[in-house]
């Protein structure tokens, strides 16, 4: 007794296990996470070291360098990427996508305990932390209003900040934009030397007056008392009065030759929102967390706690949004699943005519999806992008897999083939039971390469393939127990209907006809048939070379970014100048609803440098999309002079990093040719039309002060070199010598700055104001001992993979895989030996993707035959069975050129589907006609028996399946764009392979058969068959 036989005598079993999968499929419906894309984990660690006042130069020889060489013996590494600014070095290392990052971690930490020996005198100790990729905020809030600058960020960070850190699934908090309170020393430097005082006076009255101690406790009897040694100043009045020298019974104070403000930090940041000024406040969640529900938890604390609750006149806006894009995708394929469900129901009505029929099959899917939705809860993965796609296409499986054993049960007992609807159900879910695991095999077969896949895609796919794999057997299971026993005991076949169906009816009959004629004549002319589809594939091979080719499609997302930056050696305001100029040219488009700006973020926080995240109006009230967009605000950037700004994508994978999908470096041993030959690199790409606004990161040319001292004199005079450059550096750069309170305070230690006043340091010529003390005392001017000359350095000097490097970005029109085919044809031309192109982010993963998807191919067609070979006990058949392949191959390629679509990560897992899908197809009407010629009948006789018997259960499976896909298709709702190229491919490889192979497979089956007839009635004469 099979499965669908107990089933159907023991209906109750068959009800208690479907309903046991609805259980655990709502419950981890409950509780999955919800997200964009599947969670891709780039195992990244960092090493920071801070050494304050050496130039990137010194930085790269005598800390990066040292520290890279060590790194680079650690396995499984991808990329090293460093930075050398000022006064700091960044080491980042990429590993493989396999590589355990906690595991990284420690090598990381081992190796840079071994070069701390090496490193220079005064060095911080090195910092390694874990990067998190993800690691951008979700969600960027601002904070505004009629308040000073100060009393913004001091309520942001400690009050909204602390509010919403202890949410369920946030990281970190980030505050943008900020400047944090400082208690500001400003010195007068006339008035200092006036009084013959010196930097080293005012450094040692701070070490010697502004002091904390432990006291200890001092006990006796039976009291004990905390002796508190706190002789820090805690009000601006105490820092004023603090005695700095005292000189012939005179006392000079601090405020006699300073000025106290309670102010804030050097301003190296800066916010707007909406061009006023602003505070941000980025939410950044933790790896895998539900994006929606962390931001309407955000939503609901500003609600009812910190909106209340803002002192009278801050207001608090929304920014950037990723829960609305998230949510509008999956809201979008949740939509799309229903209409698939109601659309591959009508198909079913439509063949079947019979309401009972089409809710036997409706029923299935829920089962078969709530299944598939608690394996991906088991597996840790979310509801996004990839796994809704997967269900969206379970549905038509799904359907496939009832359709076939109710459609034989319903034609077992519409003939009368058996007396009554028990029996008619037990031998008709019997009779396909063999063609639906083979098909089901098949196709979780296509996705066991995925496991040898690597890069993206490999994640991206592995979130697929769990969830078609389970929802695959899921179905199985459900079309051989549920569908069965619903179709035992619930339905009725009617031999009289209305007109709608009669109509139907009589195109079915008349379709039959002609099929059957079709059927005749291809096996009639066999050869004939086999090489017209050989010329077809053949000649749409080209089709490869027309269709563009990239990584992931064009996507309205509703949001883009602005990088932008001035040359190097421009100050804040004038950076914050040329944002005006961004922010008026965003301000003036009809399509932008909102724009938030920062300068000096990130983690080099260089001042020339910043950032805008634009958002722009729905869809549905705006009349561009988003790629035509980005041109025109794109040549309106263009014309402001002195800036170089790029309206590019969101990334797909946060953490900061540029969006373009075309990045490249040209690395090498020598930075003097790097900087060359990329810059030739930039200009000859810059003339190549359809390459895009072509961006090289290559920070050069610094304007430095170069100051040298003239030791002996100094030395003579009894002046260090440190001296002097202790001096300068407080005085210009400025120096954090304490660290303040209030008493009562608000429970934070801010820092107590020293540096000349405003104004009085701007010129290279001003350093002549700046005096020190000689050994007997006398005031010495710093000219006198030391002279500075004006020269370009660089800012920052990057390496990639330990040579230096320039990097380049880009988004071109061009496809990805052209764009990057004339890269490496100019660099051909241009590098020379030793120097070397090495592309990163899409670029890079698009390589892989090539590379994945002709080895998953191959494999699954191994696999693929494996399987077929093993059901139908055969070596010959499953080459029949397999002619469908390339048949769907050929019209989803065509298909996605006729529609203008592109070769990407999302229309090749479409692709790689049909290998498993069209193979369903093929195993109908083989199986059917292996059955027939067990009962006796000839070659051609069974397959002009079994073919059009099996027509019709082949095209409701095609067209379901081509109807589950159809809104999808169409493009309708958020992130469609997405989900377009995948289901148009397996729609055009649905249509192709369903035509090809009810004519293609007979034939060809045919001709193998006889051929292999002819073989043993010559080798075994003394055997027959009927042909």
């Amino acid at each position: 007794m099979n499965l669908s036989a107990i089933s159907i005598n023991r209906h109750v079993l068959a009800w208690m296990m479907s309903l046991l999968l609805v259980l655990f499929g709502l419950i981890s419906y409950q509780r999955i996470g919800v997200d964009r894309f599947p969670t891709v984990d780039f195992p990244m660690v960092s090493v920071t070291t801070v050494q304050t006042g050496l130039d990137p130069d010194v930085i790269d020889t005598s800390i990066t360098s040292l520290i890279e060489e060590k790194l680079n013996s650690v396995p499984g590494i991808d990329h090293v990427i460093s930075y050398s600014t000022p006064g700091v070095s960044i080491v980042t290392v990429q590993f493989e996508l396999a590589k355990n990052i906690d595991v990284a971690f420690n090598e990381v930490q081992a190796k840079v305990n071994q070069v701390l020996p090496q490193l220079p005198n005064g060095t911080d100790p090195p910092v390694v932390a874990k990067v998190e990729i993800g690691a951008s905020p979700i969600l960027w809030l601002t904070l505004s209003g009629d308040r000073t600058l100060q009393q913004l960020n001091q309520y942001a960070r400690n009050v909204i900040k602390k509010r919403l850190e202890n949410i369920n699934g946030v990281g970190e908090v980030q505050i943008g934009g900020e400047r944090k309170r400082n208690i500001r020393i400003w010195l007068d430097l006339p008035r200092m030397q006036g009084m013959d005082m010196t930097i080293a006076d005012v450094l040692a009255a701070f070490r010697s007056e502004h002091v904390q101690f432990p006291g200890g406790f001092l006990t006796g009897g039976k009291r004990e008392y905390m002796i508190k040694l706190d002789m820090e100043f805690h009000s601006l009045d105490g820092l004023r009065d603090m005695v700095v020298r005292a000189s012939d019974g005179n006392l000079i104070r601090l405020s006699d030759i300073a000025r106290i403000e309670d102010g804030m930090a050097d301003p190296r940041q800066l916010a707007r929102y909406n061009g006023e000024p602003a505070v941000g406040i980025g939410v950044v969640r933790v790896t895998g967390a539900n994006v929606v529900a962390i931001v309407d938890e955000v939503k609901s604390r500003l609600d009812k706690e910190i909106i209340p609750g803002l002192p009278a006149g801050m207001h608090i806006g929304v920014a950037s949004n990723d829960a609305d894009i998230v949510r509008g995708i999956v809201d979008g394929l949740i939509e799309h699943i229903f209409e698939s469900v109601l659309l591959a129901a009508l198909v079913v009505l439509i063949f079947l005519k019979s309401i009972r029929s089409t809710l036997i099959v409706a029923t299935a899917i829920p089962v078969s999806m709530l299944a598939a939705i608690a394996m991906a809860y088991l597996f840790g993965f979310t509801l996004n992008l990839m796994t809704l796609l997967a269900l969206l296409l379970l549905i038509g499986v799904v359907v496939d897999d009832a359709i076939v054993v109710l459609e034989n049960i319903y034609r077992h007992r519409e003939q009368g083939l058996e007396p009554d609807a028990k029996q008619a159900a037990i031998a008709g879910s019997s009779q396909v039971t063999f063609a639906v695991i083979a098909a089901s095999l098949t196709l979780v077969a296509i996705f066991a390469p995925v496991i040898f896949m690597d890069g993206m895609i490999g994640r991206f796919f592995n979130a697929f393939a769990v969830i078609v794999t389970f929802g695959v057997l899921a179905s199985l299971f459900v079309s051989l127990t549920l569908v069965p026993m619903l179709a035992s005991r619930y339905l009725k076949v009617q031999h009289t209907h209305g007109a709608l169906f009669g109509f139907f009816d009589r195109a079915f009959i008349r379709l039959d006809r002609m099929y059957t004629r079709l059927l005749g004549f291809c096996l009639h002319y066999r050869v004939i048939v086999l090489l017209l589809a050989a010329g077809i594939f053949v000649a749409s091979t080209s089709l490869f070379g027309m269709i563009g080719k990239g990584f992931v499609p064009e996507e309205d997302e509703g949001r883009f970014m602005v990088i932008f930056k001035v040359p190097l050696g421009a100050s804040i305001s004038d950076t914050d100048m040329r944002l005006k100029a961004v922010e008026k040219v965003l301000a003036g488009n009809s399509d932008i609803s909102s724009y938030f700006s920062l300068i000096g973020s990130g983690q080099l926080g260089q001042v020339n440098q910043g950032i805008t995240y634009v958002r722009l109006l729905p869809k549905s009230e705006r009349s561009n999309r988003q790629w035509e967009v980005l041109p025109v605000i794109q040549q309106q950037l263009d014309e402001i002079p002195g800036l170089h700004a790029f309206a590019v994508k969101v990334p797909i994978v946060g953490g900061g990093q540029r969006g373009e999908p075309l990045q490249f470096a040209i690395n090498g041993p020598n930075l003097d040719t790097v900087a060359r030959v990329s810059r030739q690199m930039l200009q000859r790409l810059r003339d190549i039309d359809g390459m895009g606004h072509m961006d090289l990161d290559l920070q050069l040319d610094l304007p430095q002060l170069d100051i040298k001292v003239d030791r002996v004199r100094a030395r003579d005079l009894g002046i260090s070199a440190a001296d002097v450059a202790q001096t300068v550096g407080v005085l210009a750069g400025g120096f954090d010598i304490a660290r303040y309170n209030d008493q009562p305070g608000d429970g934070n230690r801010y820092d107590v700055r020293l540096k000349a006043e405003p104004g009085e340091l701007q010129q290279p010529a001003d350093l002549r104001t700046i005096y020190l003390r000689a050994r007997d005392g006398s005031q010495v001017r710093l000219d006198t001992i030391a002279s500075w000359q004006a020269r370009l350095g660089p800012a920052v000097i990057q390496k990639m993979d330990l040579r230096y490097a320039g990097m380049f970005y880009s988004a071109p029109t061009l496809p990805l895989g052209a764009a990057v085919d004339r890269i490496n044809a100019v660099g051909a031309e241009l590098l020379p030996p030793g120097y070397g192109i090495i592309f990163t982010g899409q670029a890079s993963e698009f390589r892989k993707t090539g590379e994945n998807m002709i080895f998953a191919f191959g494999i699954a067609m191994v696999l693929v035959f494996m399987v077929l070979a093993s059901q139908f006990n055969s070596l010959a058949q499953p080459w029949v069975l397999m002619l469908a392949q390339p048949m769907a191959i050929v019209g989803g390629i065509a298909a996605l050129w006729i529609s203008g679509n592109t070769l990407n990560i999302f229309s090749m897992i479409g692709l790689v589907l049909l290998v498993g899908l069209v193979a369903k197809n093929s195993i109908l009407l083989v199986d059917l006609t292996n059955q027939y010629r067990q009962q006796g009948m000839g070659i051609d006789e069974a397959l002009r028996k079994a073919c059009p018997v099996r027509m019709r259960p082949v095209l409701m499976t095609s067209l379901t399946i081509i109807f589950a896909l159809l809104p999808t298709a169409l493009g309708m709702g958020k992130g469609s764009e997405m989900t377009i190229p995948m289901s148009v491919a397996v729609i055009g490889g649905m249509v192709s392979s369903t035509l090809l192979t009810l004519v293609v497979v007979p034939a060809a089956y045919s001709l193998l058969e006889h051929g292999l007839a002819r073989l043993r009635a010559r080798f075994h004469p003394h055997e027959e068959e009927k042909v």
